[in-house]
């Protein structure tokens, strides 16, 4: 008899221990898992929070001249939130903006991408003052701007050829002298003075 009982005590406490659910160490492992990727996710997003402040640092919310022989053109960066700049490229003819392009700086994968020059870029590497991307699909090509002072930017393309960038008036004053001075045979719009009421 007692034997059974032992038996029995033996085999209703096994039953116990198989029904009862043991999924703490599995909700702990996916927990930690969770953690790991949030933590993961944060410091790419701080990562790149600190690009897309580098790139606010070096163009500003600005209107940029970039001279050629040939064929001047403009870019108006404007930052819309934390990951996103819209980018303005253009071209002034009879005094007015033409063959305008939009584009966005954004987030692409673990890359940001910038549009320049008809080329797709990548940023490589983003700082206050400088800031080098390389051509998507060809790694060796790389653009360089660096920020020489307030109103002016370094470019270097590939192939070293460089030029400077200078800031222009704010856009829409900008293209309302571009205008004028069309129309008048001014040249004001390429006077980047502010001018302050009193």
């Amino acid at each position: 008899m007692r034997n059974s009982f032992a038996v029995i005590v033996l085999l209703s406490s096994s039953l116990v221990a198989c029904q009862s659910p043991q999924p703490e160490k599995v909700s702990v492992t996916t927990e930690k898992t969770a953690t790991e990727k949030a933590g993961e996710s944060i410091r790419t997003n701080l990562s790149f929070l600190n690009d897309f402040n580098a790139l606010e640092e070096i163009f500003t919310n600005d209107n940029w001249l970039i001279s050629d022989k040939k064929d001047s053109s403009y870019f108006y960066f404007s930052r819309l939130g934390k990951f996103t700049v819209k980018t303005y490229e253009y071209k002034i003819v009879k005094g007015d903006s033409a063959r305008v392009t939009h584009a966005l700086i954004q987030t692409e994968g673990d890359k940001i991408s910038l549009p320049f020059n008809g080329h797709k870029l990548y940023i490589q590497s983003a700082t206050k003052a400088r800031l080098v991307c390389t051509v998507a699909d060809a790694d060796s090509l790389t653009y360089t701007f660096v920020r020489l002072n307030d109103n002016q930017i370094s470019l270097t393309y590939p192939g070293n050829k460089k030029t400077v960038v200078k800031k222009m008036l704010p856009l829409s004053q900008f293209l309302i002298r571009s205008r004028y001075d069309y129309t008048n045979g001014t040249k004001y719009a390429f006077d980047t003075s502010q001018f302050i009421k009193r």
